[in-house]
């Protein structure tokens, strides 16, 4: 096969369902995999497009092949965006007045009879009982679960009028590039050649290589070093830098490998210069080159591979290095505030050079520093993912240092908890670490993209002056409990207090972690474990369930925060349009998993019931408890 054989078309999203032109997902393709955290990320890059009054919005490639003998184009790649884009159509169209493409139907799964029942339920007018109704293991349950996120976060995001501008945006200014390849290709040969044909040039690259064109030849080798070693995001900085060289991360981290002991680009150049020295061998020349040079050097090079690969897979980074990137440029431009774009990958390339073009190689040079002081600063204070066989697949919170462990006179690097005293084994995590798990652990769930995580900079500047290892958990908690405190004042004490859908994410964490802090509630502890919640529970449902029967709620109760809890996607669907005391005594572990304030309000349910008294009632004690936590 060639590459010259392949047909590329530039469509809108109208053109991808024009016509009689219907896609089918084969057998061979995973099950619908994206989760509420992609789902929001594009109708959020869509609306930000839409904003900046831009030409269009380039969504990215579906790759597809034609079916022998019909008219339908078999999915090869990108299924997991075109399910979305349905979906989205699907909830968009419904409620729009405008004549638009039928594109009801055209998306199907092959050999898979729930995936394609789950659609045509969802075509015949989901959230109506069509789907409700129907058990869960008739139904395709990934894409039930994006479809309630994508009906939720349109309803938070956007008015009615702003919907339909939306929907025309998504249509027209939205872009794919379809790729049609040959009849009867090997597919086989092509995912091969797809997987092998090497490492394609990102954004990430392009800003390296403009800024190393600044320095010279021993500067930007050093340079190179600190950057490559910064972007492995899964693996500790103090591992990444020395690979298997003990007395090298000795030499950067002290005696214990936990601090940072260089305090500026000379004394890094300093110790890269004797490590090259050393071993002149395992430093790549890097004499005068040209900027295409140097993106043509690095878009080749290989990758060093770990000095012990089980470690790459026990630790996941919060965001990823473009992200910490685009945080350390506000570090260091001393930047405070969030401004608009401020944390958005895709403009890496127009932020830096914003600042650089007219900034030299000392500039160049104090970045390089702050890159590395932050990055240190970010393992050791900012939580992650960890898994370890004993986690759940999702891994557990972790908040921990890093730090040299000696067994029969040999050196390894270990861990411990980062405020834990000492550095023994000890699985139990410490009282002063867990309230800064917690702590972060709500921010993570509460602003799930990388563009609004501006916590994570306030952390990193907060630390930039500090002697790190003076910092005390504390403080930390101070001054993120306080950034947090601010934006629920901001978005929930207004002249005109959000209800329902309207109600900020922030406002429901928020309770939850003042709840589980301050206030006993049944069922929780401090193991309590913040996952990620998008779904806005009515306890008492909008359309109660026709066959059960209980209290009835008014109108202007429905949707008080009295009435609300935060929940997961899936919860919301096990719920459906039971009433409360369904809910409370049927869902027990369910509720425990989910939501202090849920908790509580199951609680009061079992005990009293749940009618327009009680929702009022708690409605004003966790207003009262909001309201006295923000004096």
């Amino acid at each position: 096969m060639t590459f010259a054989a392949l047909t590329p078309d530039l469509c809108t999203v109208r053109d991808l369902f024009a016509g009689d032109t219907a896609y089918s997902v084969p057998v061979y393709q995973r099950s619908f995999a994206w989760q509420a955290e992609q789902i929001e990320q594009l109708i959020a890059d869509v609306a930000d497009a839409q904003t900046d009054s831009s030409d269009g919005y380039f969504l990215g490639n579906l790759v597809v092949t034609p079916l022998a003998g019909k008219r339908d184009l078999s999915v090869v790649d990108g299924q997991q965006r075109l399910t979305t884009l349905y979906l989205l159509l699907t909830y968009l169209l419904r409620t729009s007045e405008h004549e638009h493409p039928q594109h009801t139907g055209r998306l199907r799964y092959e050999s898979r009879p729930r995936s394609s029942e789950t659609l045509r339920r969802i075509d015949g007018g989901y959230p109506e009982q069509s789907v409700r109704a129907t058990p869960e293991s008739e139904l395709e349950q990934g894409i039930v679960r994006a479809f309630n996120v994508i009906e939720q976060t349109v309803q938070q995001k956007f008015t009615a009028s702003q919907q339909a501008a939306f929907l025309t945006y998504l249509l027209d200014s939205v872009q794919v590039v379809r790729v049609t390849l040959p009849d009867r290709t090997d597919l086989n040969r092509y995912f091969e050649i797809m997987n092998t044909r090497g490492q394609q040039l990102e954004q990430v690259d392009i800003v390296k290589a403009r800024l190393m064109a600044t320095l010279d030849e021993g500067d930007r080798a050093c340079f190179a070093w600190v950057w490559d070693a910064c972007a492995d995001m899964d693996s500790y900085v103090q591992r990444s830098i020395a690979l298997g060289d003990a007395e090298l991360r000795t030499a950067l981290f002290g005696d214990t490998w936990t601090w940072l002991a260089p305090t500026d680009f000379d004394e890094l150049h300093g110790i890269h210069q004797r490590l090259k020295q050393a071993a002149p061998g395992s430093i790549r020349p890097s004499g005068s080159m040209t900027l295409s040079q140097a993106i043509d050097v690095y878009a080749q090079s290989a990758a060093e591979a770990p000095a012990d690969p089980s470690e790459t897979d026990r630790f996941r980074s919060t965001i990823e290095f473009p992200s910490l990137l685009l945080h350390v440029l506000k570090v260091f431009l001393s930047e405070s505030g969030e401004s608009e774009g401020a944390l958005d990958d895709k403009q890496l390339i127009k932020r830096f050079n914003e600042v650089f073009k007219q900034r030299g190689p000392a500039d160049v040079r104090r970045f390089c520093f702050t890159l590395l002081h932050c990055r240190h600063s970010f393992d050791t204070f900012v939580l992650k993912r960890e898994h370890l066989a004993r986690y759940e697949d999702d891994g557990e919170w972790s908040l921990q240092r890093a730090l040299k462990r000696t067994s029969g006179g040999r050196h390894t690097l270990g861990y411990a908890h980062t405020f834990q005293r000492g550095s023994t084994d000890d699985e139990a995590v410490d009282g002063r670490t867990q309230d800064l798990i917690h702590l972060q652990s709500m921010l993570r769930v509460t602003y799930t993209s990388p563009r609004i995580m501006h916590w994570i900079t306030l952390v990193l500047r907060h630390l930039h002056s500090r002697d790190a290892a003076s910092v005390t958990a504390e403080e930390l908690v101070d001054l993120l409990r306080d950034y947090a405190r601010g934006k629920v004042s901001e978005s929930f004490f207004t002249a005109t207090e959000p209800q329902g859908f309207e109600v900020p994410r922030i406002v429901f964490t928020y309770l939850d972690y003042v709840l589980l802090k301050e206030h006993a509630v049944d069922g929780f502890s401090r193991d309590f474990d913040f996952g990620f919640r998008t779904s806005i529970e009515h306890f008492y449902p909008q359309q109660p369930d026709a066959e059960q029967t209980g209290s009835v709620v008014s109108s202007e109760c429905l949707k008080l925060l009295g009435n609300l809890a935060l929940v997961s996607v899936s919860a919301n669907s096990k719920f459906s349009n039971s009433l409360p005391r369904s809910k409370a005594f049927n869902f027990t572990d369910t509720i425990e998993r989910q939501s202090p304030k849920l908790a509580l309000m199951a609680q009061i349910t079992r005990e009293q019931g749940w009618n327009d008294h009680q929702i009022r009632e708690h409605h004003d004690a966790m207003r009262a408890m909001l309201q006295a936590d923000l004096q």
